[in-house]
């Protein structure tokens, strides 16, 4: 049973209410989460079981302290949520970044009102896997954010990353998240307890990454890339990469290949989805049927290009190797693709 502490606060300035604080009061201590990428995924993950720790804190130093001062004594969860208010937010935030500033404007709830203040000497990102775990916006209704504020809860946040990017080099850090939730005009407890419960999930389960792959094509040929980084040199794939948050499959891969190589493409159709599951993540390949906008661009290496060192045209999948991932299967398809008369690329 994964051990799960979710804080909120206490209703600050004119509001009446907090809905940070409200959503923690709802909170069994005992549930279970079901795998958020469920419908990615093509086997079937078991719902995971967790036991929430809630803990409501005081808009003040006292307060902003608190989790910080814990994980200091020695205590442990396996994940840590903050919850807070954004008064003028109309979609939920999901905080990545707290700032070494406190500037406040408007008192907190001890009269404190403190401008230009340094909480340390630098920032401190969340400690999640963010670059894998948001690569997937599915159905919600958030969007990622580096400005956690300056007041309380982006002094809460910081004071928790500080000590917890205490820990030594090479071992793991407690995953730990902020998210600023709209008032009530715009947003309800129980949206608020789908995003959270989803947020865990995505900390908890194997992620599932959703990655574009360009496949372009040029007189029955196709153009493939060699890796020349140091975890995948050597290594041929059909060039793309991550999504963005929020982006669609075409979004994406004219995206990538613009930042890869300062090439300019669009993307025509989809040419289908591939799926790889692998130890610590699995991946939904998006494959991208793009053609050049305009005339080819010199496809010798050149100093824009970031993660390749040679581009290839190839006109059978064996013509290279070895291949990336499951960019060989893409490959055959291709390949076959091609020699059909009426093919998709007919």
């Amino acid at each position: 049973m994964a051990r799960v502490l979710v804080t909120g606060f206490e209703p600050f300035a004119n509001h009446s209410t907090n809905i940070s604080g409200d959503l923690i009061q709802t909170l069994d201590a005992n549930h279970s989460v079901s795998d958020p990428w469920a419908e990615l995924r093509d086997y079937k993950l078991d719902d995971v079981e967790i036991n929430f720790e809630t803990l409501l804190l005081s808009v003040d130093e006292s307060g902003s302290r608190k989790v910080a001062q814990r994980l200091s004594d020695g205590e442990e969860w396996d994940v840590i949520i903050h919850l807070g208010l954004c008064t003028n937010c109309e979609i939920p935030k999901i905080e990545l970044l707290a700032q070494n500033i406190l500037d406040m404007s408007i008192e907190d709830n001890s009269g404190r009102r403190t401008s230009g203040q340094r909480l340390g000497d630098v920032n401190y990102y969340s400690t999640t896997n963010s670059n894998v775990i948001f690569t997937n916006k599915g159905d919600i209704n958030a969007e990622i954010s580096f400005d956690a504020g300056q007041f309380v809860c982006n002094e809460t946040y910081y004071h928790t990353l500080a000590v917890l990017c205490r820990t030594d080099v090479g071992v793991q850090k407690t995953p730990c998240l902020f998210l600023h939730l709209p008032d009530y005009e715009f947003f309800s407890i129980d949206s608020a307890k789908n995003l959270l419960m989803n947020m865990v999930g995505r900390i908890l389960f194997k992620p599932v990454i959703s990655v574009a792959a360009g496949v372009i094509i040029d007189d029955n040929r196709f153009l493939v890339a060699k890796r020349s980084d140091e975890a995948n040199h050597g290594l041929w794939e059909f060039p793309g990469g991550k999504f963005e948050w929020g982006e669609e499959p075409s979004q994406a891969i004219e995206r990538e290949l613009k930042e890869e190589f300062n090439w300019s493409i669009i993307s025509v159709r989809s040419f289908g989805k591939w799926f790889h599951c692998g130890e610590v993540l699995d991946i939904e390949l998006n494959v991208e049927f793009c053609r050049f906008i305009g005339i080819v661009p010199d496809l010798k290496p050149q100093e824009s290009w970031t993660s390749h060192d040679e581009v290839m045209w190839i006109v059978d999948e064996d013509y290279v190797s070895p291949y990336i991932g499951i960019d060989r299967l893409v490959a055959k398809e291709v390949s076959k693709e091609l020699s059909n008369p009426s093919g998709s690329f007919s």
